[in-house]
């Protein structure tokens, strides 16, 4: 899988192979897969998540010569390649300078971090091999001075660490422990220990003489060090000349890569002490020194913290607006998951009490903050568990709208649970909901992880679950657990008051109290009860008396068939009868639509074709229409739904008859502002400007853009879709500048929150594309569709229409850029995979095909372009009335292209 260069914000450079591999160990989580490459990419990048950041790993390829310049190479791709890094950190290790004597002695030793900043008069970084032999000596490239382009927040997160001294090396040592134990090609990151620290000075003859020093206690076995450091593009090895350049410097270690680093990207220089710079020099301790270093840059990162995360919400429901009684349950929930901060909760009760409209009511206060107890911005997102395949579909759903990085390998339910255990993931807020799987729940003898193992857990993160199995409840919330019995008598008379659309028949008071206590109190039966007599107009007393001479034969069988552990017996009698009334008015309506409902039991629905579900709405839709007012929300939904399905199926005319109807009433019952009304406005518009209507399209997109700028953030799906919409319609009108201005937007957007794979953000770049060809700026385009094609070409296979249609673009920019070979190689292959999939007739089949014989003229070959013109112009004669744009198009192109073969 391809990652996203865009989103990593944070390099770590570890130039040697053993740095590179702590680093790697050091990760929260290793994002699998690889950046895109092309001629000219010298390095290969690792990726993945540190303390909520998502960082890039770069390192020098094996037998590279290490030193500054490599330094320099390695720093300037990585910040062509990144363009949104925000700062680097150069870790690894380097060479000790301590000075054991007066004034001021540094006692570093082995395993000690060095880090790079300022010491009074002397720089953080000292380039000392850079500058110029003068009269007067050697003379240093800007005195040395080369830290100050290190981004302030760095410095200021080592000034925090360094505030704690001497108990700093507490802060990072607990990421070390991390990694102590973990393996690189040649051992573990473990320290070497004390004994086989050894310090050689030189007296005054030049000899070696190994330094006796006191053992330090094991809570203080290591040191961080703040002042310069050296940087030069040779391998010190020399006592000598180490001290003089100590002495010169005030330098408290050495290294080769950090001066060639440093005016490229602004980096924080950490270092682990490996050796002391002298022909004593070993690999022993390069290991231990370069984790020590990883570890105090995981602190500093864990300083600084993540960017603060925007918070989404992926609820597949709408709020139920008629949502009345279980205040008391609600309360309970709030205060339990929000006041005292229990991480999870569970809900519990009978199927159909409600817990599913209790938690979504939840959810949409925790989206709108009307919670007590908390000011945070949460995340709401919800998840159903009634099996392992649904939590599976919906992890995978979630991780791409969250645009996390998932590979074609990993399990995207590891994946989400990952992300929101991390610090990335900010407050967040999961329902989890129809948990009443235990074999989904839990593993099967070890083969299979069930769905608890993928429950996350994190300090700023609440989960609700709702179940029917009280054994459920305890295994995840141990004691946070909230039952629901029935609804008090004065709950379910309001639910059932809130239902019924005629409130006259409430006056009846004794058959309402009958019929509540019959249905006892049982908020699914109510809400069935109560839907029958909206769509009949029954009177309430007659609907208990056909409550009363149901088919007792079929309640009891439908009874039987509910049955599990979760439910009493006397509440599968009431859903039933309820059931079995409303079964036999839609069997005296419309025979059809039982017959339809016989044979949709044995379908999966996502496998239901268009022009069956078309056939079932309009069964749905007629018998809304006799049963319910052209108001009611029911029958809106259901037309909606139809329109839909109209246009899914290329019956655009048939879609606007509906949607305008549709719309219409919405005009009229709800708000400017109201979802519904706006969903089917854009609806409305999009068929428009399927069917041509494009000055009605753009007239109603810019009316729903301009209500969704005012109350949705600037990164929400609606209003995104909306622009996107519009953008498309003004192009098509010719209103190009507005357009690409538009879009141009919308490309940002969904570069920010979308992974580079999602359809949405891919469809946007490709119109974007698209946009500036047609002004003119077909660099431009070929530079966005090349990027678009690439990855579609690695998700899609090459018989994707969306695949297809960028590639045929491409071509077209390709041509109006005088690249007319590179436009015929991708034509020829277009034209071959639809001559394999479409009909002669199809329209995306012919539109390539001319293009083809139009990139044939220009490249002079007349005679290819001509006997492919003459195929479609036959066509198009076949199936296109003569004064069609198309067709006039290839028969003037086709007389065009005849006139020329004849002068020649």
């Amino acid at each position: 899988m391809a990652l996203d260069a865009q989103r990593y914000t944070i390099a770590w450079i570890a130039p040697l192979p053993i740095e590179a591999r702590a680093a790697v160990c050091l990760l929260d989580r290793k994002h699998s897969g690889t950046f895109p490459m092309q001629r000219g990419d010298d390095y290969v990048f690792q990726a993945g998540d540190v303390c909520g950041h998502n960082v890039v790993i770069a390192t020098l390829p094996a037998g590279q010569e290490y030193g500054t310049g490599s330094a320099a190479a390695l720093a300037s791709q990585v910040k062509k390649y990144f363009p949104n890094l925000w700062f680097g950190l150069l870790v690894g290790v380097a060479a000790g300078l301590p000075k054991l004597t007066e004034p001021s002695p540094r006692d570093i030793r082995l395993g000690d971090v060095l880090v790079a900043l300022p010491d009074g008069d002397s720089a953080g970084l000292v380039a000392y091999d850079l500058g110029k032999e003068t009269a007067d000596g050697f003379q240093l490239l800007k005195g040395g001075h080369v830290l100050a382009v290190t981004e302030t927040v760095v410095r200021a997160a080592i000034g925090n660490i360094r505030l704690q001294a001497p108990d700093d090396i507490g802060i990072m040592l607990p990421y070390y422990e991390q990694v102590k134990d973990k393996e690189h090609s040649s051992g573990t990151f473990a320290d070497p220990g004390q004994d086989a620290d050894k310090l050689y000075l030189s007296d005054d003859t030049g000899r070696s003489i190994l330094q006796s020093r006191p053992r330090r206690p094991d809570h203080r076995r290591a040191r961080i060090w703040y002042g310069p450091i050296g940087s030069g593009e040779k391998l010190m090895k020399n006592a000598a000349k180490r001290d003089t350049l100590r002495d010169r410097y005030s330098l408290i270690g050495l290294e080769m890569e950090a001066a060639g680093t440093m005016n490229r990207i602004p980096v924080g220089v950490i270092r682990g002490v490996c050796d002391y710079g002298d022909e004593h020099k070993n690999k022993e301790w390069q290991p231990y020194a370069a984790a020590m270093a990883g570890a105090y840059a995981k602190a500093v990162l864990a300083q600084i913290g993540p960017r603060r995360p925007n918070s989404v919400c992926l609820i597949p429901f709408r709020q139920n607006q008629d949502f009345i009684g279980r205040t008391e349950q609600l309360d309970q929930l709030q205060r339990m998951l929000f006041t005292d901060n229990r991480e999870r909760v569970a809900i519990v009760g009978l199927g159909g009490m409600g817990k599913t409209q209790i938690a979504l009511e939840l959810a949409y206060r925790v989206q709108e903050k009307r919670v007590d107890d908390t000011t945070e911005r949460y995340s709401v997102i919800w998840m159903p568990a009634q099996s392992m395949v649904a939590f599976h579909k919906a992890a995978s759903e979630v991780v791409r709208k969250l645009g996390i990085q998932c590979g074609g390998s990993d399990d995207p339910k590891e994946v989400l649970r990952e992300y929101l255990t991390s610090e990335a993931a900010g407050h967040w807020f999961l329902v989890v909901d129809n948990a009443d799987d235990v074999a989904s729940l839990n593993s099967v003898s070890g083969e299979s992880a069930g769905l608890y193992q993928y429950l996350p857990r994190s300090r700023t993160g609440r989960l609700l679950v709702t179940t029917r199995l009280t054994m459920v409840a305890e295994d995840v919330a141990v004691g946070g657990i909230v039952e629901l019995s029935a609804m008090t008598f004065k709950e379910a008379h309001l639910f059932l008051e809130t239902s019924l659309r005629n409130k006259a028949q409430l006056e009846d008071a004794e058959s309402t109290a009958r019929l509540v206590e019959k249905l006892i109190r049982f908020p699914l039966a109510l809400a069935q009860a109560a839907a029958y007599m909206n769509q009949k107009k029954t009177p309430i007393y007659r609907y208990l008396k056909m409550l009363e001479s149901a088919d007792q034969n079929m309640i009891d069988l439908l009874s039987r068939r509910l049955r599990d552990e979760t439910h009493h017996s006397e509440t599968q009698g009431a859903v039933a009868t309820t059931w079995v009334v409303s079964f036999n008015a839609i069997r005296e309506a419309d025979a059809g639509a039982v017959r339809l409902l016989s044979f949709i039991q044995w379908i999966e629905s996502e496998a239901i074709p268009v022009t069956k579900a078309i056939e079932v709405l309009e069964h749905v839709v007629a018998i809304r229409k006799e049963t319910l007012a052209e108001t009611h929300p029911s029958r809106l939904a259901s037309e909606h739904a139809l329109a839909m399905a109209y246009r899914a199926n290329g019956q655009v005319t048939k879609a606007i008859e509906v949607l305008e109807h549709v719309v219409a009433i919405k005009q009229e019952i709800l708000a400017e502002t109201h979802p519904d009304r706006l969903a089917s406005q854009h609806a409305l518009a999009m068929a428009y400007r399927a069917n041509g209507q494009v000055t009605k399209a753009i007239e109603v997109l810019e009316y729903v853009v301009a209500i969704e700028q005012e109350i949705l953030a600037e990164t929400h799906p609606d209003r995104l879709a909306s622009e996107h919409g519009l953008a498309i319609a003004y192009r098509a009108n010719g209103q190009v500048t507005k357009a690409i201005e538009v879009l141009e937007h919308v490309v940002a957007i969904r570069k920010e929150i979308l992974a580079e794979t999602h359809p949405g953000r891919l469809a946007s770049e490709h119109a974007l594309a698209i946009a500036y060809r047609a002004n003119g700026q077909v660099t431009k385009a070929i530079k966005v569709l090349e990027y678009v094609l690439a990855i579609r070409k690695e998700i899609l296979a090459e018989t994707h229409p969306s695949r297809l249609a960028s590639e045929h673009v491409l071509a077209m920019a390709y041509r109006a850029n005088g690249q007319v070979t590179k436009a015929i190689e991708v034509l020829e292959h277009v034209v071959a995979i639809k001559q394999e999939i479409l009909a002669e007739t199809h329209p995306d089949r012919l539109a390539s095909q001319h293009a083809l014989a139009m990139a044939y003229q220009d490249n002079g070959q007349v005679t290819k372009a001509i006997e492919v013109l003459e195929h479609v112009v036959a066509i198009r004669k076949e199936i296109l009335v003569e004064t069609h744009p198309s067709r006039l198009a290839s028969e003037r192109g086709l007389e065009y292209l005849a006139t020329t073969l004849v002068k020649r």
